[in-house]
């Protein structure tokens, strides 16, 4: 097995990725159009109107910076980066980079007919995510079995997100509304100290 030396450049590659996801969000935002100068209460309406888009963005900025938080962890323990650490790592930025855009397609569907499949397209999004992370959190507690006590927390959380994502997405066909904030519980479950 090819080994590589510590994770400082594993890192640093993997924050300006998460860097770039997170402000890709917020460019999704369009500012509403009122015709002309237009009054401040049509500005208001406007902005107003735009709820899913911020509901969208709070979401996935959540989905994100705790993603990062718990990528800092476990990089943290990694004392010897492995080829297929790099693998595993490139896969769990991959589901961090893409969810700019399920979070636009929220952002555009959910107060329409097709609100259901956008908050499921969503739920999925986020189980893809968690299937990454306990991937990524199985593979450095391999490799690395001192820190199990620490690393296993992050494996059954992660693995606990797999399933809740998915009952999310059956949720969604029921109430998108429902299934999105059921998505942001998930987020207080990690979050927990």
């Amino acid at each position: 097995m090819m080994m590589f030396r510590g994770p400082n450049r594993l890192e640093a590659f993997s924050d300006g990725v998460f860097a770039i996801a997170i402000t890709l969000l917020i460019l999704e935002i369009k500012v509403p159009q009122v015709g002309g100068l237009g009054s401040g209460t049509a500005l208001w309406r406007g902005l107003l109107h735009l709820w899913p888009s911020y509901l969208a963005y709070l979401l996935a900025f959540s989905t994100i910076l705790i993603s990062w938080i718990g990528h800092h962890m476990l990089i943290g323990q990694v004392k010897q980066v492995t080829q297929k650490l790099l693998i595993v790592n490139g896969f769990f930025l991959l589901t961090v980079s893409f969810l700019p855009f399920p979070t636009a397609v929220v952002a555009e569907y959910l107060r329409s007919e097709s609100g259901s499949a956008a908050a499921a397209f969503y739920a999925l999004a986020n189980l893809l995510n968690s299937l990454a992370f306990f991937l990524l959190a199985r593979t450095i507690t391999a490799a690395h079995p001192d820190s199990l006590a620490l690393l296993g927390r992050s494996q059954r959380d992660s693995f606990l997100g797999i399933f809740w994502c998915l009952a999310c997405a059956v949720l969604a066909l029921f109430s998108p509304l429902a299934s999105l904030l059921l998505v942001a519980g998930l987020f207080v479950w990690w979050v927990r100290p």
